[in-house]
């Protein structure tokens, strides 16, 4: 969700389709700045200027950088989700579901990874922020949650496994990887990543692990 200044004000109109567009032309800048030069180094003039617009022109649309920041995660949530769901579908098992689920979160975060370091950086300084960025995670935090307790129900979880926080847990295993693998640049093979990483979340909920090399297959 956006956070507004608590100094300033965004115009609030109904916008025309010439609006959308300068609107949108904000928000593709604004991540453009963000990953060349960081969060704490762009300015909203930074923006304006990348955007070709006024400066004044900004205000208009958004309250502040904060502001147009929440709406670049908001994209950049878009784009994590459809390059994931683009993954071709997994089997009926759980273990496939998880081998899916990694792969689609690895390839999605490699394509984005410049703005993930952004999203990182923020969090550490503004409790504001902060939130923008618990919220760029907590979807797939609960879809996780939601899927092992449905595999509890089963009978296929131990009955005293918390599904929020096993979800949580596991869930930033996989995020902290991408992190170490595609921002800090420590060297790694995608398909033994994908390949022990669903081996590692399926042995920590007790579930079978799919067979050697298929968490990899297409």
């Amino acid at each position: 969700m956006p956070v507004a200044s608590p100094t300033t004000t965004a115009v609030m109109r109904p916008l025309t389709a010439r609006g959308l567009r300068t609107r949108a032309k904000l928000v593709k800048a604004a991540r453009r700045t963000f990953e060349r030069r960081g969060y704490l180094d762009t300015s909203i003039q930074d923006i304006s200027a990348a955007a070709r617009v006024a400066y004044g022109t900004f205000y208009t649309y958004f309250a502040s950088k904060e502001e147009i920041f929440a709406e670049v995660v908001d994209d950049l949530s878009a784009d994590l989700r459809a390059i994931a769901d683009a993954e071709p579908g997994a089997g009926p098992d759980p273990a496939s579901r998880i081998a899916r689920t990694t792969r689609g979160y690895l390839r999605a975060y490699r394509a984005n990874a410049p703005m993930m370091a952004i999203l990182e950086q923020v969090a550490t300084f503004s409790p504001r922020l902060g939130e923008v960025r618990r919220a760029a995670r907590r979807t797939r935090v609960e879809a996780s949650r939601a899927a092992i307790a449905r595999w509890q129900a089963r009978g296929l979880v131990r009955a005293d496994v918390d599904p929020a926080y096993a979800a949580t847990a596991l869930g930033s295993m996989v995020d902290r990887s991408a992190y170490v693998w595609f921002v800090l640049g420590e060297p790694f093979d995608e398909e033994r990543a994908i390949e022990q990483l669903t081996l590692l979340y399926c042995t920590a909920l007790g579930l079978e692990p799919p067979p050697k090399g298929d968490a990899c297959r297409r």
